[in-house]
Parts: C-alpha cells; sequence; structure tokens
C-alpha cells in the first residue's frame, strides 16, 4: 500500500523527527510504499500543500507532532477529507497521545495511535491494505457512531535494538544536518535517540514514553553512528533523549567503545544535575561529549520542590562545577510563573543565573501541556479555559504568548517581573558568556553566508549581509 507520512511545522528543522522515521523504515519492511512530506523543513503555504495532496496517491495518511502542532494537524486533516475523503488518517506522537478523544471530537483524524506507534502503525497499515476491521488493534483512540473509544493498551517494545534504523532518506537531510545546533560549531548534525521512558515525575513534564525505561544497546548505537558518518559526513551528535545518563554504566560503556572503535564524533545530551560524577563526565569528554544541557527550571528550591522535581539547588551548582571542569559547556532551561512563584522566588532563580554565570538570554513561561500533572493542577485552579479545544490550538504561539498565569499576581506584573528578570540576567553576562555568544554569532553567519553563495550567488549574498549588517546597526 502506498502511505504518505507529514511531519507538519513546528519549529526550526535541525532535528529530524526520528518517530516519524522508525515508522517510516518499520512500514517499508512489511513492503509498503511510503512517501514523506516534511513541511517542517519545506515551509510551505496551504495552497501548494493542497495540490501536493492532489497529486499524491496513498491509501493511508499518518501525521505526527508535539502538542504545539495540533492547530495545523485539525487543518490539516479537514484539507485531507475534501481532497481524499475515503483515505484514513492517523495521527501520532504527543499531538495525539497527550489528547486523543479532544483530537478526535475537534478534526478530521480517523486514528489516534496512543503512546509507541511502531507495531500499532505496522499493524494498521497491514489491516487496512486488505480492508479489514481496525477497531481490535492495540494502542488506539478511534471514531465510532460519533463516540471516541480505546482498543486497548498496547505493550512497550521492549529490545529497542530490534527496530531498523530510522529512514533518513526520506528527509532533506541537508536542510537538518546544516542547521547550526548549539555548540555544533557549524559542523554537520544530526539527532539519534537510545532511551524511551523516564522514572522521574516533573508534574510539568508528559514522559511520551511513559515511566518504564528501555535502552538500545551501546552496540546498535554506535552502529547508527558510523552509519550517518558514512552516509552523510556527520560530524556532531545530538542525543535526543529526554534523559540519556540515567543508567552510568550504559552511558560509560558506551563512551568506552566510541574511545576503543576511534569513531571520533562530537555529541551533546541531556543531562540531570543530580545524576552527574566528575569520573562519568570526564570519560565522556573523552568520548567527545561538547555539551550537556540540564533542565534546572528554577533556581527556588521551594518552586523545584513544587515542581516534583527531585533535584535540589546545591546539586544543580556542583553539576555546573563538575561539568565545566571536564571541559564540557552547561546548557540549561528556566520556566517562569509556575504554581507558587513570587517576587522572592523569581529573585532567587536570577541570582542563581547571575552566580553560576549560565548562558541565560530569556526565561520560558510555565506553560500547562494536556497530559501532565500540571496540567490537571492548573485544572483544579481553574487557570485552564473552559474551551480547551481553543486553548491546545493556542499552543503553538507560547514561544511568544503569555498564556497562562498560574501564579497569584497579576499578569501585567508577571510580565513586566519576566522582562525585568531577563535585564538583569543579561546585564551579567561575564566576558566568557559574551565571546561565546559572539562566537556563536559568527558560525551560525558563516554558515548561512555558504548556504547563500551555493544557492544564490555571490551578488544575493552581499545584500543578505548588507540587510544583516543594517539590522544590527538599527538594533532592529
Amino acid at each position: 500500500m502506498k502511505i504518505l507520512l507529514v511531519n507538519p511545522p513546528c519549529r526550526i528543522p535541525t532535528h529530524i523527527p526520528l518517530g516519524l522515521g522508525y515508522i517510516a523504515s518499520v512500514l517499508r519492511a512489511d513492503g509498503h510504499h511510503v512517501t514523506l512530506m516534511d513541511l517542517n523543513a519545506e515551509n510551505r503555504p496551504f495552497p501548494e500543500i493542497e495540490k501536493e495532496l492532489e497529486r499524491i496517491d496513498c491509501g493511508l495518511i499518518g501525521i505526527g507532532g508535539l502538542t504545539t502542532t495540533y492547530k495545523f494537524v485539525k487543518e490539516f486533516s479537514s484539507l485531507v477529507k475534501k481532497i481524499k475523503p475515503k483515505v484514513k488518517i492517523m495521527a501520532g506522537n504527543m499531538v495525539s497521545s497527550a489528547h486523543p478523544k479532544l483530537l478526535l471530537d475537534n478534526s478530521e483524524i480517523d486514528i489516534c495511535v496512543f503512546d509507541e506507534g511502531e507495531e500499532t502503525v505496522r499493524e494498521l497499515a497491514n489491516k487496512i491494505a486488505k480492508s479489514r476491521d481496525t477497531d481490535n488493534v492495540k494502542g488506539i483512540f478511534f471514531k465510532k457512531n460519533q463516540e471516541v473509544l480505546f482498543s486497548a493498551p498496547r505493550e512497550r517494545i521492549k529490545d529497542l535494538d530490534k527496530l531498523p534504523f530510522p529512514a533518513w532518506d526520506l528527509f532533506a537531510i541537508d536542510i537538518y544536518a546544516n542547521n547550526v545546533m548549539n555548540n555544533s560549531y557549524g559542523k554537520k548534525s544530526i539527532n539519534v535517540s537510545t532511551v524511551r521512558g523516564c522514572p522521574f515525575k516533573c508534574v510539568y513534564c508528559s514522559r511520551p514514553f511513559g515511566s518504564r525505561v528501555y535502552m538500545r544497546s551501546s552496540e546498535s548505537i554506535v552502529s547508527e553512528i558510523k552509519a550517518l558518518k558514512a552516509r552523510y559526513n556527520i560530524q556532531y551528535i545530538a542525543f535526543s533523549d529526554d534523559l540519556f545518563i540515567l543508567k552510568r554504566q550504559r552511558v560509560m560503556d558506551l563512551c568506552d567503545i566510541l574511545i576503543k572503535e576511534r569513531v571520533n564524533i562530537e555529541w551533546a545530551a541531556s543531562g540531570r544535575v543530580n545524576l552527574v560524577d566528575r569520573a562519568l563526565l570526564r570519560k565522556m569528554r573523552k568520548a567527545g561529549c561538547r555539551a550537556l544541557g540540564y533542565g534546572f527550571e528554577s533556581g527556588s528550591q521551594k518552586i523545584l520542590d513544587i515542581m516534583k522535581k527531585g533535584a535540589d539547588i546545591a546539586q544543580a551548582e556542583r553539576a555546573i562545577e563538575l561539568t565545566r571542569k571536564a571541559k564540557i559547556s552547561v546548557e540549561g532551561a528556566f520556566m517562569f510563573g509556575m504554581i507558587g512563584e513570587t517576587e522572592e522566588t523569581i529573585n532567587e532563580t536570577v541570582e542563581f543565573i547571575k552566580r553560576t554565570d549560565l548562558d541565560i538570554n530569556r526565561l520560558f513561561y510555565t506553560t500547562p501541556y494536556p497530559g501532565t500533572p500540571l496540567y490537571d493542577m492548573a485544572k483544579k485552579k481553574n487557570r485552564i479555559p473552559e474551551d480547551e479545544d481553543k486553548y491546545v490550538s493556542s499552543l503553538g504561539e507560547m514561544y511568544s504568548t503569555f498564556l497562562v498565569n498560574l501564579t497569584d499576581m497579576e499578569g501585567e506584573k508577571l510580565k513586566r517581573l519576566k522582562e525585568d528578570a531577563e535585564k538583569k540576567i543579561r546585564k551579567n553576562f561575564s566576558v566568557r558568556v559574551k565571546l561565546g555568544n559572539l562566537k556563536n554569532e559568527a558560525i551560525r553567519i558563516w554558515t548561512n553566508m555558504k548556504k547563500n553563495l551555493k544557492k544564490d550567488g555571490i551578488f544575493k549574498t552581499i545584500s543578505w549581509i548588507a540587510g544583516k549588517t543594517k539590522m544590527r546597526l538599527s538594533g532592529e
């Protein structure tokens, strides 16, 4: 059967949507013909998407993305049904798993795949290809007689090594690999997944794979890295797991293989402040680790406890110190406006960032996502609008819009405090941070300039540089 997979527009295309990549590989292994419409990489307008849909012949369409793509998924499914009314549409990833009933009630989506998708989509595709009923396929929500039903839970995939590598060839690798990631310093970079699940209980996290953890073997991971290097000359890997370093010995084993086999790859991963130590970080550095991202979230112990973070301020400070001593760059993120946030806790966060000399430019508004404990907490406090469909549709604007006030402060005051806090943080940037930012900016400009030269030639590139310079000088 011919199957169309769709990657909705979401963010700057630095990370391949690995979920769709795995789904495509599994479907191909069963003999299906898979095509991909990568709208995040190509950013097409709707009239162009409509023409493409009219041209493509398929018996099943799958679309997957984060919750922030909810509005687009609704609009896209409506367009599909107008052009191909008999073709079934399945949705996956968090846009499906976090709120399946909401999506099915408010869109033209036929089936929501819940949690892991490889085995579920394989069974769905094989049954649809043979015109068989799909109601008893485990792991799906579906519509029947105007009612949303759930079939049954599906067991997690325990041996992740059995999964084929993602179908990289379906994606515009050059677009993804050449978009500069933090600390990749212009090297060709791509993301790799090695772990599914997280045992921690942070209230803001949806934990897409649940609390039970399954991991790929070090041999499988190294094999994938070697394949990426051989096929696409990849020089930098971003391990895009929720928690790469959960099992210390596994990370040590992976590092040993990378060193022993001289894989010669630089990489970044996610860390946790209460799980790192000096020996581990030194081994990671030797094996190619150049950056670790920590979800600090707050510099206030009171807020960390409300978040159920399971870590403390002293551990965070120690992790920063040890990581830098190992010559690994420290990256981090902070939330602003959590339940219980006050002027005092905001000041604690600002002081934490200042004394640890973190390169933080902005604080992100705490946003409750469906499927998280924080969402339920916000609903109990009557902070989520009654029109949940409208609220979830607005989540794509969360980076630029203040959506929910979870604090006891007035909204305007909270916005002002956020702006003031960010100004204090930037004003405190040390020479190290300023030089690092200048270096990253120079690399980004140089990388974009090379792409423009290749695409548009020297005259248009000179015009592009002049435009950028004018913007900088005018402060735009």
